[in-house]
């Protein structure tokens, strides 16, 4: 059995960790954020699709008894004025104008221009003609990195309960939806030199300026040093993989390593596919799951985990019918063979009768065979495997006896649990697809059967292909100026500067 990532052919490098793991949902990456800025002595860069300078780090009890400021802005800030070597750079996407009753207006001036003069926050127009700016990563002082699917924004925030009805689930005064996700974390300073590395030089491209980060020469975060709530993975060593039509920062040409590294797992996989993901409607990654069921081998069990249905018109049109078309396929393709398909989506925890709503499934993470995991920013969609800018971690078991196996599978376990809502699922994975059926048929716990394709979605599949829309390109080849993402807000609004200063 060949390894699944291999540096150079799917993979950007592998380096020593530390320690590794996970923390799952808001409440444990922000919290943990926030105990690792407060260490932090030299260097904080942050990356990502959406910050927010109100967001909240931690909340209830947790907020009531800091010292520190537990606002995203304030906190940074602070750190700057009392830390006279402390550098905190931001990187954020230049959003689209569709984008922008959902987003905090006037980044630039808050966050640039009523800060301490150490804090830096810049938006990346840089990425190519209908990309997006989608990598989320943190390095604190070289040595700590976070990265995943979770940004430190508004509307993200929730614990792993996923209630229906949360007090403190609250943005801008404002009650929010149950909201799913995971986050790996690394103590590793081989890994912070490569994110460090890949930060400046996308500094560079956005900003046309070069910068060196200076970490500390000692450590801030000691061998003993835990994080709370963290789910640790007992691993040795960690692969990054990247999308990046810019190749950035080793090559000047596109890299679709996560991609291949998601094909190569599936094609691979001997006993078991788990997958939870906010979009399914990659038809390279569709196309893969097909041909493994369809082909010979052993028995699969095929678990997928994801949102009941598109939450915008707007998401719908984009992916929305390619996921149908997607489930649709991968259920022809597993009728009369001896795998088991099971698609679900899952649903907040209530005081009593069905929840309303779904819980929003924001999570990239695939696990194949208990053997391999890969989490990162990734969806499995045309545009973040080829033409956003993404960033994801893999673990990889050296063989038997390994205890990364272990770990990959409470890791599993673990999260299925948090969907079922139970305390701890405990299930051989050869039976795994009938015992969730059997659950979410009987609405024993919080997991429910996909609905889709519906009746609407067959209906819209009969007169259109969804992977001819405009807005999943799968390569700058396959794109035109109809994309929603042809200009950044950042950008329209310094032409609007440009344009009012020249006619001064």
């Amino acid at each position: 059995m060949g390894r699944i990532s291999e540096v150079g052919r799917n993979a950007w490098c592998e380096e020593p960790v530390r320690a590794a793991g996970l923390l799952i949902d808001g409440e444990d990456y922000y919290r943990a954020f926030h105990q690792a800025a407060l260490r932090a002595r030299r260097s904080i860069l942050l990356s990502g699709w959406q910050f927010d300078s109100d967001a909240k780090l931690l909340c209830g009890e947790e907020a009531k008894r800091s010292t520190a400021p537990i606002k995203l802005l304030e906190l940074l800030n602070t750190l700057c004025k009392e830390r006279p070597e402390l550098q905190v750079k931001i990187l954020a996407w230049d959003f689209h104008l569709v984008f922008a009753l959902e987003r905090e207006w006037m980044q630039e001036l808050v966050f640039e221009w009523t800060t301490n003069e150490r804090l830096h926050y810049k938006f990346d127009s840089t990425h190519v003609e209908g990309g997006s700016h989608h990598q989320k990563f943190v390095v604190v002082d070289g040595q700590l990195s976070f990265l995943g699917g979770l940004d430190l924004c508004d509307h993200r925030w929730d614990d792993r309960r996923h209630l229906d009805k949360n007090p403190l689930r609250v943005s801008r005064g404002e009650p929010h939806k149950p909201f799913h996700d995971v986050q790996v974390y690394l103590d590793s300073r081989e890994i912070g030199a490569r994110l460090t590395e890949l930060f400046e030089c996308r500094w560079l491209r956005a900003c046309k300026e070069h910068i060196t980060v200076v970490h500390p020469d000692t450590e801030t975060f000691g061998p003993d040093w835990k994080l709370q709530g963290a789910v640790p993975i007992a691993a040795k060593t960690v692969s990054l993989s990247r999308t990046d039509p810019h190749g950035s920062p080793t090559v000047d040409e596109p890299v679709r390593e996560i991609e291949a590294q998601y094909r190569e797992g599936i094609l691979s996989a001997e006993r078991l596919i788990y997958v939870e993901t906010q979009y399914f409607s990659s038809h390279a990654i569709g196309e893969a799951l097909c041909q493994r069921l369809r082909a010979p081998g052993p028995t699969l069990q095929v678990v997928l985990v994801l949102n009941m249905k598109a939450e915008t018109l707007k998401e719908q049109i984009a992916v929305g019918l390619a996921q149908a078309k997607n489930i649709v396929d991968v259920r022809a393709a597993v009728e009369g063979t001896p795998h088991r398909l099971g698609i679900y989506y899952t649903v907040p925890d209530s005081d009593g009768g069905e929840p309303q709503r779904a819980t929003y499934v924001h999570s990239k993470v695939m696990i194949v065979d208990d053997r391999w995991i890969n989490v990162g920013s990734a969806n499995l969609t045309n545009r973040s495997l080829s033409v956003d800018t993404e960033l994801n971690a893999s673990f990889e078991t050296d063989g038997p006896g390994d205890p990364l196996a272990k770990s990959i599978c409470g890791v599993r376990l673990g999260l299925l649990s948090e969907h079922l809502g139970i305390s701890g699922l405990d299930c051989d994975p050869e039976g795994l697809v009938d015992v969730l059926d059997d659950r979410a048929q009987r609405r024993d716990g919080r997991l429910r059967l996909h609905p889709s394709p519906t009746a609407s979605e067959r209906t819209a599949l009969g007169v259109v292909d969804p992977q001819k829309l405009p807005f999943d390109p799968d390569g700058a080849e396959d794109q035109d100026d109809r994309s929603i993402f042809a200009e950044g807000l950042g950008r329209l609004w310094r032409r609007f500067i440009s344009d009012r200063d020249d006619n001064k």
